[in-house]
């Protein structure tokens, strides 16, 4: 996707927010479906029995359920958004870690490749690592299976 992408938005932000969307979207969206999904019925048949409207299940009961599948999207979404940041600096970005990575590939600058890669390991892991405590954050209520 990222040549059809450099062709019709060109080089430039443009082009890698679009690229970061597609790789981010569909895993997002998968793990919400199943998030919503898995919903357990009764605690939406208790909330309407004790009368709550529509909005008021998935405000309460819908969107709390489903955070902990949410979560888990947005993880997958950051490794695959991450992976693919760095490939469409590596093809075609004026800067980026990506783009310094190839520049040094060409100057066969190998201490600046090792830190580029170091660097991009390093920001991925802090990234999952945050995303990981905000959903330990948030959903301390869940039950833990060991």
């Amino acid at each position: 996707m990222i040549p059809l992408v450099i062709v019709v938005l060109g080089i430039g932000e443009d082009a890698k927010i679009f690229v970061i969307f597609l790789a981010a979207f569909l895993a997002c969206v998968l793990a919400t479906y199943q998030g919503v999904r898995n919903v357990d019925n009764t605690l939406i048949n208790a909330a309407r029995v004790l009368g709550a409207g529509d909005f008021t299940i998935f405000s309460r009961v819908v969107v709390p359920a489903s955070t902990p599948f949410i979560f888990v999207g947005m993880r997958v979404a950051l490794g695959s958004s991450w992976a693919t940041l760095v490939a469409s600096e590596l093809i075609a970005a004026p800067t980026g870690l990506g783009r310094m990575m190839q520049v040094a590939t060409q100057f066969l600058q190998t201490d600046r490749i090792i830190v580029g890669i170091f660097m991009i390991g390093l920001l991925g892991f802090a990234m999952d690592r945050f995303l990981l405590w905000a959903e330990r954050r948030l959903t301390a209520w869940q039950e833990v299976r060991t």
